[in-house]
């Protein structure tokens, strides 16, 4: 997909982090945008900081609810008249909690926006997607969807399903021969606010700081690669280079991947 310009981009989670970088990023580069948020607030400042309404539709909505998301692609596809690129974006954490402390609620909420709410946009735009001569699906997932995070349990989980999820589907297509490419997008330690946004947070702005130093990449740098992986059509990219690192230290050892992840851990539960 050389050209973007002009293209239908859904983007979910559009309202902070890497949705809001790509939302501001495409529509520079002439795309017209869906955008959905959970936070209305946030979705406003997103396209206050576009600057632009005339090629901007958007609609406040729970990813994890399959009847909101199935009417929003169905709205979507009214305005625009067809859809070119689908980003399934938006995602949540619980923080540093093992994995059996963690709250059966708890997995159920973070599985229900991250991995079930990518599986509703991905089936809900489908059909519509199909009928280009090309088009893409990117699910973001993360490096803790290409090895299992200490005391991130139920967010390793979720992002593991996506990538399951999309290298399925992204094979299922290429049998078909639809012209729809599916990616699986996995980004290390990026500079957002889904930290900040933890229900029940208590960490403090210095603390805050301190985890972001050990976020090598930005949103807008995430946003670069993202893009350039839908006009390559790239099936999957990583993203950041303690990402690269550690997927690359998995693929060598497995013991030394995990005596890495437990000296990693142990330091980011001092910082929290």
């Amino acid at each position: 997909m050389k050209n973007l310009k002009n293209k239908i981009v859904v983007i979910t989670g559009a309202g902070s982090g890497i949705g809001r970088s790509l939302a501001v990023k495409l529509h520079e580069k002439g795309v017209m945008l869906a955008l959905n948020d959970f936070n209305k607030n946030s979705l406003k400042e997103t396209i206050k900081l576009i600057g632009s309404t005339s090629e901007i539709y958007s609609e406040i909505f729970d990813v994890s609810n399959k009847e909101d998301f199935d009417q929003f692609a169905k709205n979507v596809i009214q305005h625009y008249k067809k859809v070119d690129v689908v980003i399934n974006n938006a995602g949540i954490t619980n923080g540093s909690i093992s994995a059996v402390e963690t709250t059966i609620e708890s997995y159920e909420k973070i599985l229900g926006v991250n991995l079930w709410g990518m599986i509703y946009g991905t089936l809900a735009f489908m059909p519509e997607l199909r009928k280009q001569n090309e088009s893409s699906v990117v699910n973001i997932s993360s490096i803790w969807g290409l090895l299992g995070s200490p005391f991130q349990s139920a967010y390793s989980t979720s992002k593991f399903g996506i990538r399951g999820f999309t290298e399925a589907l992204a094979a299922e297509e290429l049998c078909n021969n639809t012209g729809v490419v599916v990616t699986s997008v996995h980004p290390g330690g990026i500079k957002t606010n889904i930290v900040r946004n933890i229900e029940g947070q208590n960490l403090t702005e210095g603390q805050l700081k301190k985890l972001d130093a050990h976020f090598p990449t930005t949103a807008d740098q995430t946003a670069d690669k993202i893009i350039y992986a839908i006009k390559k059509k790239k099936t999957r990219i990583v993203i950041g280079p303690d990402a690269k690192f550690m997927y690359l230290l998995s693929r060598f050892s497995q013991r030394l991947t995990m005596k890495f992840m437990v000296n990693w851990a142990k330091k980011m539960m001092k910082i929290s």
